[in-house]
């Protein structure tokens, strides 16, 4: 299978799925850290390809400007930390809906926040992650044991009960590879768990290049909810279950799009929830003009996000899918 290499802006990449090109321009000139992105439509697979597709090297300097990690392991204010936790406590007993205990991998486990719960409730857990400085907080704050690197060949065949990969796979290189291998290392009946934004979701097609779960150039695929449906089953696995609506992502998808659509500078509101380690500290978040717009805007945009997330999710459009499936 072909991997997205790097080109010119001009140029439509080939799906890595279908090694078919590319051949209509969905959303262009899309301005992030000083360079231009296209996305790209497989007219086969419906997935959508950014373009140029950052090479490895680039990608490791882009995770390290305090977007994903965070070395105290926090990544947002404390009240959203405690919101967090126990959303997470909930994913943890609906997997447990599926297999009561064994051995799970956590594909991209960040802080380890998940595993750790996992690991309190008997299971056998490991993780992997983009690199080592991205594995260093769950490896040393809760002794778990994460890899890094190619997933392809690091466990044995069979040698798992449940993978996640929870907002990570519209991040990798060869996502449709990392399917065939959680096919490969999972058991007989065993459960795969995938989230990811959805770009058929209303939010996006009222965001647009300003969709808060856009996340150029960190996402370098796209995927819809039947699209990622058809690839999951297109690696022999049974579809379960399919959820349009998650608390944690949702309604500040399209509470933050909103107030990117307002003028307000893009994601400022994420910006100014997240941890004061993962902060620019060389922009001024409070009490700028744009915070003061932000927070004068909440009241009204708040209520409509909730009811709009949970519109889009009665009619399976929500902004962000998690596909339960279990391995034939």
């Amino acid at each position: 299978m072909k991997t997205l290499e790097s080109k010119t802006e001009s140029a439509f990449p080939a799906c890595s799925f279908c090694d078919e090109k590319t051949k209509k321009l969905v959303l262009k000139n899309i301005f992030k850290y000083e360079k231009k992105y296209n996305i790209f439509e497989c007219s086969s697979c419906r997935t959508w390809i950014t373009s140029p597709n950052p090479p490895i090297e680039e990608l490791s300097k882009l995770y390290s400007t305090g977007n994903y990690r965070a070395k105290t392991g926090k990544r947002f204010v404390p009240f959203l930390e405690k919101i967090i936790y126990f959303l997470t406590v909930r994913k943890r007993n609906r997997v447990k809906g599926y297999v009561s205990e064994g051995r799970i991998l956590d594909i991209g486990c960040g802080r380890g926040l998940f595993l750790n719960l996992m690991k309190k409730d008997g299971w056998l857990v490991t993780g992997h992650e983009f690199d080592e400085k991205s594995a260093s907080y769950a490896k040393n704050n809760y002794e778990i044991d994460v890899h890094t690197g190619d997933l392809k060949g690091q466990f044995e065949k069979e040698s798992f009960d449940v993978v996640n990969i929870n907002h990570v796979l519209e991040h990798m290189k060869k996502p449709g590879e990392t399917l065939s291998e959680c096919n490969r290392i999972l058991k007989k009946g065993g459960l795969l768990v995938v989230a990811v934004p959805n770009i058929d979701s209303l939010q996006a097609k009222f965001g647009k290049k300003i969709w808060f779960q856009l996340d150029i150039p960190f996402h370098l695929y796209h995927f819809s909810s039947k699209g990622l449906v058809d690839l999951i089953k297109s690696k022999l696995f049974h579809v379960d279950l399919i959820r349009h609506f998650k608390f944690e992502y949702n309604p500040f998808g399209w509470l933050q799009t909103m107030l990117n659509a307002s003028g307000i500078r893009e994601n400022h509101l994420y910006d100014l929830l997240k941890s004061s380690d993962l902060k620019d500290k060389n922009n001024k978040y409070f009490p700028s003009i744009d915070a003061v717009k932000s927070f004068l805007l909440i009241p009204l945009y708040l209520p409509l996000a909730l009811i709009f997330s949970v519109i889009e999710a009665v009619l399976n459009k929500g902004g962000t899918v998690e596909i339960y499936s279990l391995k034939k």
